[in-house]
């Protein structure tokens, strides 16, 4: 067919207008096509997202003491939204024993916990701050979503003492404020009014 019968084809009315109409519903079919896929990986990823984003997620870390702010707590925190299960820690080398004595393994330091509800702490061991003073520490944590799942999280970090250390600044805990309360009754010590020290008559 030449160009001049074609040209001829398409200037008919009625031609045209089937041909136009075609044409926009091949346009149309090839954009819903495009949104449905485009449709289709914008679920896979707030699928994705919403996976990740109810997941646990376990950190562990050198961090001051309440008690002592010579002392330091090794610490695990589940930073996500969803339970921990069967949580697993190794660190190198060994942490000395809280009286400071040498572990009997000093190269690893192992701890095992049966679960961490989300945005919990748990200190694990207390370790004297000038013991580890200047150490690396290798770091591996690894935990799972549901009690005894084969399918873990893990992850491996290094840490220092002085990156939760809090250079001497010591926080008053309830352990404290217990032991003074127990020191003024020995000492036959009260609490005054605080309406200017006068007992009501």
């Amino acid at each position: 067919m030449s160009f001049d019968a074609i040209w001829a084809w398409f200037c008919d009315g009625e031609n045209f207008l089937a041909a136009t109409q075609v044409a926009v519903g091949l346009v149309t079919a090839a954009a819903a096509v495009a949104l449905w896929h485009a449709t289709r990986e914008l679920a896979k990823e707030t699928s994705v997202l919403a996976k990740m984003t109810s997941r646990p997620f376990v950190v562990c870390a050198l961090e001051s003491s309440d008690a002592d702010a010579t002392a330091l707590n090794l610490t695990l925190r589940n930073t996500g939204n969803a339970t921990a299960f069967d949580i697993k820690l190794e660190m190198s080398p060994a942490l000395p024993k809280p009286n400071g004595d040498k572990p009997e393994d000093d190269t690893l330091t192992t701890h095992e916990i049966s679960l961490l509800p989300p945005e919990q702490a748990l200190h694990i061991q207390c370790v004297k701050g000038p013991e580890v003073h200047g150490k690396v520490f290798a770091v591996t944590v690894s935990w799972a979503d549901m009690p005894g799942a084969s399918d873990r999280q893990n992850l491996s970090y290094k840490i220092e003492a002085k990156d939760g250390f809090r250079a001497g600044w010591n926080t008053k805990g309830p352990h404290h404020i217990a032991t003074e309360l127990e020191r003024w009754g020995k000492e036959g010590l009260s609490l005054k009014p605080l309406d200017g020290g006068k007992d009501d008559e």
